[in-house]
């Protein structure tokens, strides 16, 4: 009971992160300019039953350094790959794969300015759906 309420909690959570809209994430070749913009776009919620969780970390106060975090979810079998771009505020991008795997990480070096993470996850069918893609802005210290 208790890993059922531990779920849903975390579906959630991730639902109210990706910002809960329906639309399919653009197929490739139509990603995001060259110069990298700053503006987040529609993300796809997937079924609960297909679901996968990728959480984005706040940028470290000091280091101004981003861990992106795959949590897991219903859906990790079916994931073939994960993709991460990672946009500064200086409008420098990379983009790296994550392995879809429970608790694996990555770290960018984001700017003391708004970054954006993008991450879009490739089922085994073949179709790709971007599933965060929020602003990651630079807080310092109390």
């Amino acid at each position: 009971m208790k890993r059922f309420v531990f779920i849903g909690i975390l579906v959630l959570v991730t639902i109210l992160i990706a910002g809960c809209s329906s639309v399919p994430a653009p197929s490739a070749g139509q990603g995001q300019s060259a110069t990298g913009s700053m503006s987040t776009g529609p993300v796809v919620t997937l079924p609960v039953a297909s679901s996968v969780d990728v959480l984005v970390m706040q940028k470290d106060s000091v280091y101004s350094t981003v861990d992106v975090v795959f949590g897991g979810g219903n859906g990790q079998v079916m994931v073939s790959s994960c993709d991460v771009t990672f946009t500064r505020s200086d409008g420098s991008s990379e983009t790296r794969k994550l392995k879809p795997e429970k608790g694996e990480t990555i770290t960018f070096q984001g700017t003391r300015g708004t970054d954006r993470v993008e991450v879009s996850v490739t089922m085994k069918d073949g179709k790709t759906y971007k599933i965060v893609d929020q602003q990651v802005p630079y807080r310092t210290r109390a």
